[in-house]
């Protein structure tokens, strides 16, 4: 969920809004004179959005989940019970 708010109440509440970000994964989109300036989320899910992005910049990938996608919506799927038993898994 992403929070709005000023960056005056930001600076005072930084700590608690580090702890949101880490613990609960929120957002806060922080603004100056009402408008937004900055985003403030948690290392991991930025870390995630740089890998989403980078998979989805390349052509093969992209090429890759819409098969994927297809499959799926085709009924192209193998559970999981059949290929642990293709497998000989437990």
């Amino acid at each position: 969920m992403t929070k709005t708010i000023p960056v005056a109440e930001a600076k005072k509440r930084l700590s608690a809004i580090i702890k949101d970000v880490d613990e609960k994964y929120d957002r806060y989109a922080i603004t100056k004179n009402g408008v937004n300036k900055a985003v403030l989320l948690s290392s991991d899910e930025f870390e995630g959005l740089l890998e989403t992005l980078d998979i989805l910049s390349q052509r093969e990938e992209r090429e890759a989940i819409e098969k994927a996608k297809k499959e799926v919506r085709s009924g192209q799927t193998v559970s999981f019970k059949e290929i642990q038993r293709r497998y000989g898994l437990k």
